[in-house]
């Protein structure tokens, strides 16, 4: 061989290389380093092939990305997670992937109890930082799996070897409640709250039955630091204040809705002291909306997409209380950090009666290309369309089907819809019983919209009617698989 030639025959075997290696996707390291400088990057693709090929490492983090993603059903990404921990000889942190899933959904933590406790007999649950910080993450979503002070000998250890990133705060909280020290357990969750957004649901399920009250004095204590708290806490101590004045709401509107069935026949003035009530009503309804959407617009204004998100579907959800104008600039701000969740709230955005924006055909445009694109909720706003009637006369039982197919597919927004709709709707829709039904199945799994729906009709079911629908959510369940 030419001396000369070996330079560009190793220029070339290195373009040979470099070409088989961008036909094959980005590496793991590449895909992290993505990730790494946007969090939003796409590149399931290529943690697909890398999945397919068997990197254990890929599987773990194709399930974290999805998980965050809404990107695919629950099944789909347990199923990942299982594969990367392989019986313990695969990816050990995958199981605490695992549990941080199944702590959004109580219905599944059911579902995986008995898989959970055999995983742990898997690896030696002290080995080393990594194992010991993967029990710990399952010990707080099954604290009933650690016998003993199991528990705070792991957390002992945690906080002897960690050395970055340490939180060992929520851990204290789940450990002190569990040994009965509430006062202990309080002030850990306080401080869990400030770091962890886990741990600002957890303490409200601390709190016990008078959790709204409680918490929202937290909330208001804390509201002088909410530039110095993480985004992620300021968006779901905003949701959550939202969500605890949104059951308020429910009941006020129970409340009214059963005084004006009372006052059927005749029209009757309702009392100075009822016009006081209302006015009351309104002004707690209105502080209420005020309170929780300070925190929202704090993260909106820090660029947080999920907040961004949950104003632009609260501005289309309330648009006499807000303009096109507004909404549209906020979907703009979604468009440039995700353009796909943008399409979906325009689809919501050209539904809006209330503006002079409407247009259902530009609504059903976009969501065909949702659903080109495998959108996940998609079909949930194809519902959306003909439930509120945008093509034609409204057509409920059409809405009703759609949602039918992705509730048993796993979505808990389709159970929260049709919820809805069968609490609210007109003629063959309205079923209180089946509002209540789908509602529970919603919160089983993890959609905490639905406590306020509850609680209305905790108010004005019957208990027979309220035990008929517990007894056939238990059968859906079990049809459905969830």
């Amino acid at each position: 061989m030419n001396a000369k030639n070996v330079p560009r025959l190793l220029l070339a075997g290195l373009g040979l290389a470099w070409a088989g290696s961008a036909c094959a996707g980005q590496s793991l390291e590449q895909v992290r380093y993505a990730l790494y400088k946007d969090p939003s990057a796409d590149v399931g693709a290529d943690l697909r092939a890398l999945a397919e090929r068997g990197d254990l490492a890929a599987k773990q983090l194709l399930g974290d990305v999805l998980a965050g993603s809404d990107a695919a059903s629950r099944p789909q990404i347990i199923r990942l997670y299982q594969e990367a921990f392989a019986d313990g000889h695969g990816q050990i942190p995958a199981l605490a992937s695992l549990a941080r899933l199944l702590d959004r959904t109580p219905n599944l933590q059911r579902r995986y109890q008995a898989w959970m406790r055999q995983a742990l007999t898997r690896y030696p649950n002290d080995l080393d930082p990594r194992s010991t910080s993967t029990s710990l993450e399952v010990f707080l979503v099954y604290p009933q799996l650690f016998a003993g002070n199991r528990a705070a000998e792991l957390l002992a250890l945690y906080e002897q070897s960690c050395l970055l990133y340490c939180r060992p705060e929520l851990f204290h909280a789940v450990v002190a409640e569990r040994q009965g020290d509430r006062v202990g357990a309080e002030r850990w969750y306080q401080q869990a709250a400030r770091i962890d957004p886990r741990a600002v649901d957890r303490y409200y399920r601390f709190l016990g039955a008078q959790q709204d009250n409680a918490f929202l004095a937290f909330a208001r204590r804390l509201e002088p630091e909410m530039a110095s708290l993480p985004v992620e806490i300021v968006q779901r101590i905003g949701a959550l204040v939202d969500n605890i004045h949104a059951v308020t709401r429910a009941e006020l509107d129970a409340e009214r809705e059963q005084r004006l069935g009372d006052a059927m026949g005749p029209k009757v003035e309702p009392t100075p002291e009822q016009k006081a009530r209302d006015q009351a009503n309104d002004k707690l309804r209105a502080d209420g909306i005020a309170e929780a959407q300070r925190w929202l617009d704090h993260a909106v204004a820090r660029g947080y997409l999920p907040a961004l998100v949950s104003k632009a579907n609260f501005m289309i959800s309330n648009p006499t209380e807000h303009n096109a104008e507004q909404t549209q600039a906020l979907i703009a701000q979604v468009r440039a950090k995700e353009p796909t969740r943008a399409k979906a709230l325009e689809a919501s955005f050209y539904m809006v009666n209330n503006w002079l924006t409407l247009d259902p055909e530009k609504a059903l445009g976009l969501i065909d290309e949702l659903i080109d694109a495998h959108y996940p909720e998609a079909q949930l706003l194809l519902g959306d369309l003909y439930s509120k009637g945008g093509l034609d006369q409204p057509d409920q039982e059409r809405a009703l089907r759609i949602w039918q197919q992705q509730a048993e597919q796993g979505s808990t927004a389709a159970w929260y819809r049709m919820a809805t709709v069968h609490l609210r709707g007109r003629a063959v829709c309205h079923d209180p019983v089946k509002a209540y039904t789908y509602a529970r199945i919603a919160l089983d799994l993890g959609e905490t919209r639905a406590r306020g729906l509850l609680r209305r009709l905790d108010k004005t079911l019957p208990k027979d009617d309220i035990a008929r629908a517990l007894a056939a959510r238990g059968d859906l369940l079990k049809e459905a698989s969830l």
